[in-house]
């Protein structure tokens, strides 16, 4: 489970997102998000025009999986 403001954030987010925008709310590198999209397990994603897309609740339920408390 999350912590709520964790929660909070999640949900000011747009629906969907590009590799910039998850690579500033989760303060990592692009490196760090391309891996994790083509990882088993990782970041669930799709491309479109080229670009990674990736949804707010597909980038909740990754945070959620991968959760440390």
């Amino acid at each position: 489970m999350l912590k709520p403001e964790i929660e909070a954030a999640i949900r000011d987010l747009p629906a969907i997102l590009d590799v910039p925008e998850v690579c500033s709310f989760l303060r990592v590198s692009s490196a760090t998000v391309r891996r994790e999209l083509h990882r088993a397990g990782g970041i669930r994603g799709y491309i479109a025009d080229g670009e990674w897309c990736i949804a707010r609740a597909d980038l909740a339920d990754y945070l959620e999986r991968n959760a440390t408390l």
